[in-house]
């Protein structure tokens, strides 16, 4: 009990309060002041989002983590955006579209402290110029935005 604490902690709030945030408005764009069943469980996998790569990260004990990677964030895309649109399960949709705002956080944290995005590129064979890593950052952000759009439609 004393892990999960830590984790909760552990998370800046800023991440927490603009990840329930999202959530919030997301809710009320998709299902009004009218919600349903479906809106608790957006939610619930929304506020699992939150949480779930931190509590991965710390329950595998990895360092440095392969979450953390342009690797991991390219596979991740494909399959957010295939749960986004295929899925009927609002908890999944919830999960991913909360997971997905979580890695833009980490991502945008990183470019805000150091300038760019390089350690996110260290599982790629040669350094990635800072203006590619800004516009790859841009190009997320944008089908986050469009996933984000595609669920509230």
């Amino acid at each position: 009990m004393d892990k999960i604490r830590t984790i909760i902690k552990k998370k800046p709030l800023f991440f927490l309060i603009g990840s329930l945030t999202y959530l919030l408005v997301v809710t009320l764009l998709k299902w009004g002041i009218h919600p349903i069943f479906d809106t608790a469980w957006f939610m619930v996998g929304g506020i699992v989002g939150i949480y779930f790569l931190d509590v991965a990260e710390d329950f595998f004990a990895l360092t440095p983590s392969p979450f953390r990677s342009i690797v991991f964030m390219s596979v991740y895309v494909f399959v957010s955006f295939f749960v986004t649109t295929s899925s009927s399960v609002a908890l999944a949709r919830g999960l991913v579209l909360s997971l997905f705002l979580q890695l833009l956080f980490w991502q945008v944290g990183e470019w805000r402290l150091t300038g760019s995005n390089a350690s996110w590129y260290r599982m790629t064979a040669d350094m990635v110029h800072v203006r590619i890593q800004q516009w790859i950052l841009i190009g997320f952000v944008v089908v986050f935005i469009i996933e984000t759009y595609v669920f509230i439609r």
